[in-house]
C-alpha cells in the first residue's frame, strides 16, 4: 500500500480535494503546512513513497528524511524555490502541475487587460464613494481590446490559451518563444518575432514565461523603453521576470500607459510597495491560478503521476535538474 504525504494548508480547499481524490486503499497522510513541525514532517516522510505539496516549503532536510521517496509532486506550475537538483541527487523524481491552472491564469491576464482599459477598479471605488461619473473613464482615455496588437512572451500552455482568448477580440497576435509554434500561428494568425520587435509593436504585452536564469530580469529599463507610451504590461507569471524598480519608474513617468500585476519580486509584497499606490496599475495578490476548477485537476494529476511511477512510467511534467 503506497504511502503519500500530502503537505498542504489545512484551510485550503486543496486539503479536502486530496481526501476526495485519494486512491482507494492508499495511505494518504495530510499535514498542514502552517502547523506541522519539521520533526513531524520528517517522521511521516521516513516511510513514505510519495510527497505532494501546495504552498509548503520543501527543504533538502525533508527530502533526506524520506529514503524511500520516489516522487515529489508540486501542485504548482512554478518550482523556482524547489531544490530540484538536490532531489535528483537523492534519487527523488520531481514533477510540477504545469497546464493544470493554465485556463485560470490566462483568464486573469484578460481580466487585467480589460480592467485597465475600462478603469474598472477606479470606477468601482468612485461609485461606492458616491461619485457617478469618473472623468478618466468618460471615453477619451478608455479603450477596447478589438484591433489591438497583443504580444505574448512565452507561448507555452498559458500563453497558448491566452492567444486563443485574445483571438476572440479580433486582435493581432505577436509572440516570442524559444520554439516556433506553427499550430498557433496557423490557428490564430500569430507571428513569431524577437523580443525587441514584440515590445515595440505591441499595444499589450503579456508575460507567460517560467522563471529561470534566462528570464530573471527579462523586462528592465531598456525593454520598457521600447514599448509604446500607450502600451500596457501584464505580468501573471513570476515577479522577478520584471525588474520592479524599472517598471515603477516607467509607470510614474507615463513611459507606458499602465500595468496589471499579479506577481512581485518579493511575496507577500510590502504594504509600502509603490506599485500599490500608482493610479495606472491594477494589482492582485498572486492569485491567477487559484480557481475552484483548477484544484481537482492538479490533485488528480498528482495521483495519476504516482500511479505512473508505480507502473514504471515517467511522471507527466517531469522536471530534470539543469
Amino acid at each position: 500500500m503506497p504511502k503519500v504525504v500530502a503537505y498542504v494548508p489545512e484551510d485550503s480547499v486543496v486539503h479536502g480535494i486530496v481526501e476526495e481524490n485519494s486512491p482507494e486503499g492508499w495511505d494518504v497522510v495530510r499535514l498542514d503546512t502552517a502547523s506541522t513541525s519539521p520533526e513531524v514532517l520528517h517522521s511521516e516522510l521516513a516511510d513514505a513513497d510519495f510527497m505532494l505539496f501546495f504552498y509548503g516549503k520543501i527543504t533538502v532536510e525533508a527530502l533526506s528524511a524520506g529514503p524511500n521517496l520516489r516522487l515529489l509532486q508540486t501542485l504548482h506550475a512554478g518550482y523556482d524555490d524547489v531544490p530540484v537538483r538536490e532531489a535528483g541527487e537523492l534519487g527523488v523524481a520531481f514533477a510540477n502541475a504545469s497546464g493544470m491552472n493554465s485556463q485560470s491564469v490566462a483568464e486573469l491576464a484578460i481580466t487585467l487587460m480589460l480592467s485597465l482599459y475600462r478603469h474598472l477598479v477606479w470606477t468601482h471605488n468612485a461609485l461606492r464613494d458616491g461619485e457617478w461619473v469618473v472623468e478618466r473613464a468618460a471615453g477619451h482615455d478608455t479603450y477596447e481590446l478589438e484591433g489591438k496588437t497583443v504580444g505574448i512572451v512565452g507561448l507555452g500552455n498559458i500563453g497558448s490559451i491566452t492567444a486563443r482568448l485574445v483571438n476572440g477580440f479580433n486582435t493581432e497576435i505577436l509572440y516570442t518563444d524559444i520554439e516556433a509554434k506553427p499550430d498557433i500561428e496557423q490557428r490564430f494568425g500569430a507571428r513569431r518575432v524577437d523580443l525587441d520587435e514584440l515590445l515595440s509593436e505591441s499595444d499589450i504585452v503579456t508575460l507567460h514565461t517560467p522563471l529561470d536564469d534566462s528570464t530573471n530580469g527579462l523586462i528592465g529599463r531598456h525593454e520598457l523603453s521600447l514599448m509604446k507610451s500607450s502600451a500596457i504590461l501584464i505580468n501573471t507569471c513570476r515577479g522577478p521576470v520584471v525588474q520592479e524598480d524599472a517598471l515603477i519608474e516607467a509607470l510614474r513617468k507615463r513611459q507606458i500607459w499602465g500595468a496589471g500585476v499579479d506577481v512581485y519580486e518579493q511575496e507577500p509584497t510590502p504594504a509600502d510597495n509603490p506599485l500599490l499606490q500608482l493610479d495606472n496599475v491594477v494589482v492582485v495578490p498572486h492569485l491567477a491560478g487559484q480557481t475552484f476548477e483548477s484544484y481537482p485537476r492538479r490533485v488528480q494529476l498528482a495521483f495519476r503521476n504516482m500511479e505512473r511511477v508505480i507502473n514504471g512510467l515517467p511522471p507527466i511534467n517531469l522536471i530534470t535538474p539543469e
